[in-house]
């Protein structure tokens, strides 16, 4: 049994413009010891789906129209408050991705780290202390004696970024829910700590489920990943297998907004034209329509359904079925022609 298994998970909001559809049946599984990623742009539900996960979405006005969210076999979504509040921070961590608004600022870094193990472990405030110290240099923060003392505005982005990492695993969660633990970091911090997580996550045996807009930053980290757009998943599957042949446009477009290496220098970003769908006015047809080079009549009329991707027929003539699973009607044929180029 998975160690998370989330099924059909809805969300919404009440807007004053009307209700705005979030997230529409996200699905997601991370067995034990396991990186899984969710990718997407600003506005596709990946943000908000983390925080459905660990109850941490304000409600109202969010709500949760329909969904399980099953952690070790016990639904998070049914679980009395008081019993959800012990679980996070103890079983469940969870990294913000924005630590100079998610560090209270008029706490020291120690009381912040301290007061988790204070709460969930009961310790004294010398073993505290101790633990806290120890967490500290794990995450590969120096002179950590002197970090405890400090405030967040007094640390750079990249240590007050390790400083969640630190406050997240100080209990030794099951799982790390890490919220775009990279935004507005430098190329070179982003490595860092995504090799820091990966030592951390392959010396304790954690699960990862980690939320990104950065497809290229979870390769070779995360095992499967997961892309959304408007608040569905319209491709799943190993992560290497996507990166190397995305079968969806919106895959595709993601990937070659990414620069490369050998890029030439006058090269042009691979930039994706429009702009996402208002969440207020859901479309009858595939939210990414409007917005892909490749879409046809039937697009604009029917939602695809997240289903696995049909690939060359086999020597019996049968389609062989992989394990990618993809919302999009011309997916088959767009793969084909793009592996036959």
């Amino acid at each position: 049994m998975s160690l998370l298994e989330v099924r059909n998970l809805r969300v919404g909001f009440a807007t004053a413009r009307g209700w705005a559809q979030a997230v529409e049946s996200f699905s997601v599984s991370v067995d034990e010891g396991e990186a899984v990623a969710i990718v997407g742009e600003s506005g596709s539900g990946k943000s908000v789906s983390a925080l459905a996960i660990a109850g941490l979405l304000p409600r109202p006005p969010a709500r949760i129209e329909t969904g399980e969210v099953l952690f070790g076999g016990r639904d998070l979504l049914r679980m009395p408050e008081r019993e959800l509040r012990m679980l996070r921070g103890r079983e469940l961590g969870f990294v913000f991705q924005d630590p100079s608004t998610s560090l209270h600022p008029l706490m020291s870094v120690g009381e912040q780290l301290e007061e988790a193990l204070l709460v969930h472990e009961r310790l004294s405030r010398a073993e505290a202390r101790a633990r806290a110290l120890a967490a500290l240099a794990e995450v590969g923060i120096a002179e950590p004696d002197e970090r405890l003392a400090a405030f967040p505005h007094q640390l750079s982005g990249g240590m007050r970024q390790r400083v969640m990492i630190a406050m997240a695993l100080i209990c030794r969660p099951k799982l790390l829910i890490a919220d775009e633990p990279t935004t507005a970091l430098d190329v070179t911090v982003q490595a860092q700590l995504i090799e820091l997580l990966r030592k951390l996550q392959r010396e304790r045996g954690m699960a990862i489920l980690i939320v990104t807009h950065d497809l290229a930053l979870v390769s070779g980290f995360a095992s499967r990943t997961q892309v959304m757009y408007a608040g569905s998943v319209v491709e799943s599957g190993f992560t290497s297998e996507l990166i190397a042949h995305p079968a969806h446009p919106y895959t595709a477009a993601l990937l070659r907004s990414v620069p490369a290496l050998d890029d030439a220098l006058d090269a042009r970003f691979g930039g994706i034209a429009g702009t996402p769908p208002d969440p207020t006015q859901p479309l009858p047809g595939c939210a990414f329509a409007p917005r892909c080079a490749h879409a046809v009549a039937a697009c604009r009329e029917r939602r695809p359904k997240l289903s696995p991707l049909a690939l060359q027929p086999s020597q019996s003539g049968a389609l062989a079925i992989s394990s990618r699973r993809v919302a999009c009607g011309e997916a088959t044929r767009l793969l084909s022609e793009a592996t036959s180029a």
